[in-house]
């Protein structure tokens, strides 16, 4: 009977496939039971925490990074211990789910440093709520709490506000959608950064504005054509408020579409 070549070739070939197959998967335990070897040797001999951005109000500092590695946050106490004893996949995983971190990494060297690179939340507005209650929007139009330690200088919402408090979540209500277009588009302009002071919420779930430099209210309405609304406002700031005065009104009203009506005091 005739050898068939071709089939024994391709019996050759899945032969082969299989038994690299097995060799890699004993390749990868081997080198995972190096690193655990490894990790059970080598202990820690430094310990980097950045955390960005440097130029903001930190929330989370060195000393409560330090308690997710110790309880007492005494870094004497980490340095010397194994990187297994540390446990870097856990300390990770702990900061990710900080309240006020957005992104945590966690990793160690060949000589024994760990490093852990942060990125805390980013508040644009702070809500003050009808029961007494507040809380924080971040960049990101997700809610967060208040912190103990530090208290961010970004603009206060006020008046009819009954949004439900879920740490991470984001805004549900037509208020809370409301305060979260106005207030994520008064965050990447300069100007409006500056000037708004105050975001107030009537009976009726239309917004007023306060600012800082005016002794006025914005009667701004809902977020409706709201880039025409601040362009129109900048621009009677600029023609109107410069040549008159700032104190002149006491309302600047941008409810009505391509108009500003305003009341003397």
């Amino acid at each position: 009977m005739p050898l068939d070549k071709e089939k024994i070739l391709k019996t050759a070939k899945r032969i082969g496939l299989v038994c690299l197959w097995v060799l890699l998967g004993i390749g990868i335990i081997v080198s995972i039971a190096f690193v655990n070897k490894e990790d059970a040797q080598l202990k820690c001999t430094a310990i980097h925490i950045q955390i960005e951005p440097k130029h903001e109000i930190l929330f989370i500092d060195r000393e409560s990074v330090l308690k997710n590695l110790n309880p007492e946050g005494d870094e004497k106490k980490i340095l010397g211990k194994t990187i297994l004893q540390l446990n870097t996949p856990l300390i990770e995983h702990k900061l990710n789910h900080n309240d006020f971190v957005k992104k945590a990494q966690v990793y160690t060297d060949m000589n024994g440093a760990l490093t852990i690179n942060l990125t805390q939340r980013r508040p644009i507005l702070r809500i003050m709520k009808q029961d007494g209650t507040s809380f924080y929007l971040d960049e990101d139009g997700r809610q967060m709490p208040i912190s103990g330690m530090f208290t961010s200088h970004v603009p206060i919402a006020t008046g009819n506000i009954f949004e439900p408090y879920k740490s991470r979540d984001t805004m549900h209500s037509f208020v809370g959608n409301e305060l979260t277009k106005i207030a994520t588009y008064v965050d990447k302009h300069t100007f409006w950064k500056a000037q708004i002071e105050q975001i107030f919420v009537t009976p009726e779930s239309e917004l007023w504005l306060i600012p800082k430099l005016g002794d006025h209210t914005i009667v701004f309405g809902t977020t409706e054509n709201m880039e025409t609304k601040f362009e129109n406002l900048l621009l009677f700031y600029k023609e109107g408020l410069s040549r008159m005065g700032w104190d002149r009104y006491q309302t600047i009203n941008l409810k009505y579409e391509n108009q500003i009506v305003c009341t003397k005091k």
